[in-house]
């Protein structure tokens, strides 16, 4: 992804891609790795230090294609990814604990 793009949080975008828009334009199915971002971090449960591990797969065009879920991956000794297992944190509703 271009650098303005990944700093706008925009890196799963099909115009994020980096190189001639003609390529972009023209080809039929583009995927991305995108890093963890740190409110993807807080949604997800994954303490900040631990959020530069973590890399989002996912697809920005598919012509003709299903629609496919984004998946999250852990990165491994030699820089391996496997799939990660995720569970998004509820968000509370109310007065925060301690606080009451």
């Amino acid at each position: 992804a271009s650098k303005g793009a990944a700093m706008m949080g925009a890196g799963d975008q099909q115009q994020a891609s980096r190189g001639s828009s003609v390529l972009v334009d023209n080809i039929r199915w583009q995927s991305y790795l995108s890093s963890m971002t740190s409110a993807e971090a807080e949604e997800w449960g994954v303490d900040d230090d631990q959020r530069r591990f973590f890399v989002r797969f996912g697809v920005s065009k598919a012509n003709y294609g299903a629609p496919f879920a984004d998946r999250w991956f852990r990165r491994h000794d030699g820089g391996v990814l496997k799939p990660a297992v995720l569970e998004r944190q509820r968000k509370s509703k109310g007065v925060p604990r301690g606080e009451a």
